[in-house]
């Protein structure tokens, strides 16, 4: 029964949420740096790439929240009209010039507030901003600022922080992602998500700048066109969402699988053993020209470690994905949920990732009383049957979903 009051945040979320702010700030704030330094430097190229990247970023998300059903009902009646069109104008503005997201990360941790909204803004800004960002920065890196020419003595180091940081924002993002659809999850399981989700994007990115940068300036191109067309095929396929929302959701899907992994197979726009497979496929066919073309000595290369730098991070970065993969899919897939369903916890009939351990279910599996395996076992159940009585409309987009009622 539900008594009005707010369930109290836990210590670590409230902390997590000011962590998420400060990596949003330095992230945002390095790429318009970068942005600058483009253009003091007459890089026209990789200036209006950037910019373009920001801005596209910025209204995109700014849209979304404002008249796309991404912000939270401000009433207390289910009866209350939704908001003016003033005031959709008012949150695009705050949104589009970031004071929307303090005020948020403000509400959740000093009032107590749920932090659905929050997640939300961090997600679009992490898939939109920082991870195109991070491979154009990488491209940028090693095919001006490591070559030397005309490029200041401090412009690989900022591009180098940048990118940094673009990981570090990516991986939070969909961690917090993880974590907003779940209601009640661990730490452990959240950072191992961020660690997972940085190792997939540095991996993706800088393999794609090597490759681009030794095929420049068609490759860079090329590469991004064909992705995207494998994954409109992947996704009319599937048929999982409509064509049209499809269209959309594989630009960030050339670069980084966004939707959480502890949704079911069938809720992902692109399955995620299918998307996986494809990037190994991808990967080992650019270092197959990667090494060809190196060998041939088709192209000068840098003395200052910067081409090898991006190979090993993307070769190490590949590494490391596929070493924390599995023990992220374990515990995903002992929590699997719909994306349809927001309010299993409050009913009772799923926790989610609730225990303080990473592996909240494998002790209980291996060591638990048959029990307390059968109470699990009719949980899981019970959450099914949940499901399939919710699931209405199979082809709709899951990005106004998952945001619980207040």
């Amino acid at each position: 029964m539900d008594t009005g009051v707010p369930t109290p945040m836990p210590t670590w979320e409230r902390n997590l949420v000011v962590l998420a702010l400060i990596v949003h700030v330095i992230d945002v704030g390095l790429d318009l740096m970068v942005v600058t330094l483009f253009l003091s430097h007459a890089q026209w190229g990789f200036f209006f790439g950037a910019a373009g990247v920001i801005l596209w970023a910025w209204l995109v998300s700014s849209l979304y929240i404002s008249f796309g059903g991404g912000a939270p009902a401000t009433g207390d009646g289910i009866d209350e009209d939704g908001p003016s069109t003033l005031g959709n104008l008012q949150n695009f503005f705050l949104n589009f010039v970031q004071v929307q997201i303090f005020a948020e990360a403000y509400r959740c941790v000093f009032c107590h507030g749920d932090t659905d909204y929050f997640h939300t803004l961090r997600l679009m800004e992490a898939i939109l901003e920082s991870a195109p960002q991070s491979l154009l920065q990488l491209y940028a890196l090693v095919i001006w600022a490591a070559a030397g020419v005309g490029a200041p003595s401090g412009a690989a180091p900022l591009l180098r922080l940048s990118v940094f940081s673009s990981f570090v924002s990516v991986g939070l993002g969909l961690a917090m992602w993880e974590l907003k659809v779940q209601f009640r999850t661990s730490s452990g399981y959240v950072v191992a998500v961020a660690v997972m989700r940085a190792f997939e994007i540095a991996a993706r990115s800088a393999t794609l700048a090597v490759f681009a940068g030794l095929t420049h300036p068609y490759g860079f191109f090329w590469c991004l066109i064909i992705d995207y067309g494998v994954m409109l095929v992947l996704i009319v396929r599937h048929q999982s969402v409509q064509f049209t929302y499809g269209l959309f959701v594989a630009l960030p899907l050339v670069l980084v699988s966004l939707e959480p992994l502890v949704w079911r197979r069938e809720d992902h726009a692109v399955p995620k053993d299918s998307y996986y497979l494809v990037r190994i496929l991808e990967f080992v066919i650019m270092w197959f020209f990667i090494i060809k073309m190196q060998d041939e000595d088709t192209i000068e290369m840098d003395k200052g470690g910067t081409w090898l730098g991006c190979e090993v991070l993307g070769l190490f970065s590949m590494l490391g994905l596929f070493v924390t993969l599995p023990f992220v899919w374990r515990i995903a897939r002992q929590h699997e949920l719909s994306r349809d369903v927001a309010d299993w916890a409050e009913d009772g009939s799923k926790d989610g990732l609730h225990d303080h351990s990473m592996y909240s279910d494998s002790d209980v599996g291996s060591s638990g009383s048959e029990s307390e395996r059968a109470i699990l076992r009719s949980e899981r159940a019970a959450g099914e049957n949940h499901d399939a009585q919710l699931i209405h409309e199979p082809t709709h987009s899951p990005w106004t979903d998952e945001l619980p009622p207040e």
